[in-house]
């Protein structure tokens, strides 16, 4: 996979842990994006949410979403799509993120690669169909290395990689969309470590990766 580079634009993603987030001070920090997080499983919703996708968008900061899944069956993959979605609804809809949703697939609760990989799949489908655009998947190296397959080769990758500086090729994925290269990074406005995230391009690439989700929403 590709390198980190100096010229990527920087970002965070946040959820209740990071507690009251100052999102001015943020953004004067030099962080261009956040993705928040909004769901867990088939009921939960971050009590932060609303606060944190107001907050930062005030602020000027480009949002995103992302649901962390936790795999059961396809049945309840269509449940959490589900959930996902009203609660994105709830709090103005998909046309209120600048980012592309996100799938967060990091737990296999004892299933195998097909199983975990046929999960995520139906759940990008019903949430991309609703949305209008492409979701994300965000998961770590070895994970993708034992439970995601080709058939999910399709979807942009956020990896999680913090050992090197240019992480290793999977059999899935030879690039990635956005990088998190840090969960302890310290940020302007954030008491306490965050997450730190760098996208695969400079600001004017990032707008257009956004400005693309908006037109195929529309």
């Amino acid at each position: 996979m590709q390198e980190r580079s100096v010229e990527n634009s920087r970002g965070i993603d946040v959820s209740r842990w990071q507690g009251d987030i100052n999102w001015s001070l943020v953004k004067k920090d030099g962080i261009s994006f956040a993705f928040i997080k909004a769901t867990e499983g088939v009921d939960y919703e971050d009590n932060k949410f609303s606060q944190n996708l107001r907050g930062a968008g005030e602020a000027g900061i480009l949002t995103g979403a992302y649901h962390f899944c936790t795999p059961s069956d396809p049945e309840d993959a269509v449940k959490e799509a589900r959930h996902f979605i009203d609660v994105i609804k709830k709090h103005g809809g998909f046309g209120v993120l600048d980012l592309p949703p996100v799938i967060d697939i990091e737990q296999n609760k004892g299933l195998n690669k097909k199983q975990i990989s046929d999960i995520v799949r139906v759940w990008i489908d019903i949430v991309k169909e609703e949305s209008g655009a492409g979701p994300i998947l965000y998961s770590y190296w070895h994970f993708i290395q034992d439970y995601l397959d080709h058939g999910l080769s399709d979807v942009p990758l956020w990896l999680a990689h913090y050992h090197h500086r240019q992480p290793p090729d999977s059999p899935v994925w030879k690039s990635w969309l956005f990088l998190q290269f840090t969960d302890k990074g310290r940020v302007s406005g954030i008491e306490g470590n965050v997450d730190m995230n760098e996208f695969h391009g400079d600001t004017a690439k990032l707008n257009r990766l956004c400005l693309a989700k908006r037109v195929r929403r529309t």
